[in-house]
């Protein structure tokens, strides 16, 4: 008798990589950054710590937090290549399950996913992304777990199913859902419950890593250079003085950086707010997902002042997507939610 294979739901941003599963009945989720370069670091110094060196073809990676040789994943390519496999792999031994035969359910980029001509499928780039996160794949001294079925489903929408189900929408409500990641942006007007999807958007040239880039030069200027995971975490802990003078070297231009990152955070906002107020003038609610839904909250809530608190800030929005799929697909339900894991940059 055939043993049923684990199903797991995975947002593989180009920033991180969100996985969602159900394990005995409560819905878990761990996101894992991104940050990968090439050849192999040595043996850890720390027992216990793991070094995860990889090898795909003749080409050798490794998971690298903190260098500035990181491979860049701030593209649309990144779909369909060598760091995309990586992350899904190294996402999930982030997991804590014992590497097994597994199910997956991956996203594509909204502008990936649909022709921009009629709005269906493009099967060639959905190939080209199930193809590829079924190429050979090898880690040193370690197990991996074996990719068996891919899925591939589009981005955003899917992440206020939960918040549209649990809502007051009738058959005439119109949702924008707003999906600001790592490289793209993509929206999507929902009509009801999800009763239908009305029109979709997206554009791959708007991201978090407008800010990203700005805070690594930024960082570079001042005798610092990082990472995108490190320059990531400094955008997402800016407030936070003790980390921002760890990774900064001359403290003396942390004032000077962190007017670049705020300043760019408003530019990004505006610019998505802008997108918005085109693609959907009037909708009777706003919902944003996606890891840099924060970032842009308050902009969306100015451009849109006569909703109020119908502009929805998803609860752990970086990860909704994979959660909401998570349950979409899931054979058995989930009977509690636990919070998200984040891995920290120390964390590996």
């Amino acid at each position: 008798m055939s043993i049923p294979q684990l199903k797991l739901a995975i947002d593989d941003g180009s920033t991180n990589v969100k996985v969602s599963w159900i394990e005995q009945g409560t819905l878990r989720t761990i996101i894992s950054p991104n940050s990968f370069r090439k050849e192999w670091k040595s043996a850890a110094l720390l027992k216990g710590q793991k070094v995860f060196n990889y090898l795909i073809g003749s080409t050798k990676y490794t998971y690298d937090a903190t260098s500035d040789k990181a491979l860049s994943t701030t593209h649309v390519q990144y779909q369909y290549d060598d760091l995309n496999l990586l992350a899904v792999h190294h996402a999930l031994l982030q997991t804590g399950l014992a590497p097994s035969p597994v199910s997956i359910v991956v996203t594509l980029p909204i502008t990936e996913y649909y022709n921009p001509d009629d709005c269906q499928r493009n099967e060639a780039k959905i190939a080209a992304k199930r193809h590829n996160l079924m190429r050979e794949i090898s880690l040193n001294k370690g197990e991996l777990f074996e990719i068996v079925e891919v899925e591939v489903m589009p981005e955003s929408l899917p992440a206020a199913l939960s918040c549209l189900l649990g809502s007051d929408c009738n058959e005439f409500t119109k949702s924008l859902v707003i999906d600001c990641g790592g490289t793209t942006l993509d929206m999507g007007i929902i009509v009801g419950r999800f009763d239908d999807v009305s029109a979709v958007y997206g554009n791959n040239e708007i991201g978090v890593c407008m800010v990203t880039d700005v805070a690594r030069k930024a960082l570079a200027a001042a005798d610092s250079d990082a990472s995108y995971l490190v320059a990531n975490e400094l955008i997402k802990r800016r407030q936070d003085m003790n980390f921002v003078r760890s990774v900064v070297n001359d403290e003396s231009q942390i004032p000077r950086i962190l007017d670049k990152i705020e300043t760019r955070i408003q530019e990004l906002g505006d610019q998505i707010a802008y997108e918005a107020k085109k693609f959907a003038k009037h909708p009777n609610r706003v919902f944003l997902v996606g890891g840099g839904a924060p970032l842009i909250e308050q902009a969306i809530r100015q451009a849109y002042p006569s909703l109020g608190d119908k502009v929805v800030l998803v609860n752990n929005a970086q990860s909704a997507l994979a959660r909401e799929i998570c349950l979409y697909h899931a054979d058995d339900a989930a009977l509690q939610t636990a919070e998200p894991v984040l891995l920290e940059v120390g964390d590996e």
